[in-house]
């Protein structure tokens, strides 16, 4: 049977067929479609090849550059560097803590110890104080707290005296600077705390076993905190809290802004508070409960002059 003009053999892939259409010849490839799927990858790969290569000899025939000859494109020239800006200091309204009846009684000294210090609390500047240690604040209140009936804020004032004020907490009110608080005393994990609150520098030294009543400012080991200038600036103010918190020795006696609560143990305190107060205190602790808390009979030594050192934002 002879074969018509459109016939071609399927078996072959590679064979043109050829289709009459009119006067014009279509020649249709039958190439293999995994084969016609590669050709234009291949295409599109060897056109990045010739570009790269192009772009080098362009390179490399580029002429060198005259080191005498003007940049056409000079640097523009950079701005002055601004000089930062200290942190400025945030005013925002305190409401100060006020204990409730039974938070005053938790904080009042035994009657006891009341006793012990009547004779000596009738001399000026004096007091008899009870401070519980510092507490992080929890989302659960305890069966402690609930018998006590302590608020949730208790132990963060609890913790704090202020000598000037002669109260308990940070004694700030109003539209003030929260971080410049008027304590001077801090108990938390058996240890006594001077010196943390902003521009503030505190140092302790322990005496030992000594009677309140003979404490003076010319004291051995007192001789070291009152010779103490307070700082001009911020950057002096800086250098003497870092060697606070270090702490150092001096003359036999070893000085700190942090210093172990032991019983029976007399402490002198060097407070200088910038813009606030600059105080000489002496206490002894009286009696360490086994909850941590402390109560402590005190005397104010001497007042400074108010200190005035130049702030960071001034």
């Amino acid at each position: 049977m002879a074969a018509s003009s459109c016939d071609y053999d399927k078996t072959d892939a590679y064979r043109p067929s050829l289709l009459q259409g009119g006067d014009n010849f279509a020649i249709m490839s039958l190439l293999p479609e995994p084969l016609s799927r590669k050709r234009p990858l291949r295409f599109a790969l060897l056109i990045v090849v010739l570009l790269c290569g192009l772009s080098g000899v362009a390179v490399a025939q580029s002429p060198p550059s005259d080191p005498d000859q003007p940049n056409p494109y000079p640097e523009r020239p950079r701005l002055p560097e601004l000089p930062k800006k200290p942190l400025a200091r945030r005013n925002i309204w305190v409401n100060e803590h006020q204990f409730t009846a039974e938070e005053r009684r938790l904080l009042e000294p035994s009657t006891q110890d009341h006793e012990d210090a009547a004779l000596f609390l009738r001399l000026p500047d004096t007091g008899l104080v009870r401070l519980y240690p510092w507490a992080r604040r929890r989302r659960v209140v305890s069966i402690d707290d609930l018998n006590d009936r302590r608020t949730p804020d208790f132990s963060a004032h609890a913790c704090l005296y202020s000598f000037s004020k002669e109260k308990h907490g940070n004694g700030l009110h109003g539209f003030v600077d929260p971080r410049l608080g008027w304590a001077e005393l801090k108990l938390g994990d058996g240890r006594f705390f001077a010196g943390f609150t902003g521009e503030s520098l505190g140092v302790f030294v322990a005496l030992g076993d000594v009677p309140l009543e003979t404490v003076t400012p010319q004291t051995d080991g007192v001789t070291g905190l009152t010779n103490i200038i307070p700082p001009a600036d911020y950057l002096e103010a800086s250098s003497l809290s870092r060697r606070n918190r270090a702490g150092f020795q001096m003359d036999k006696f070893s000085y700190g802004s942090s210093l172990p609560v032991s019983a029976n143990t007399t402490y002198v305190l060097r407070s200088t508070s910038n813009k606030r107060a600059d105080l000489l205190v002496t206490f002894r602790v009286m009696r360490v409960e086994s909850d941590g808390n402390v109560t402590i009979l005190w005397r104010k030594l001497k007042s400074y002059p108010k200190p005035s050192w130049k702030r960071r934002d001034d």
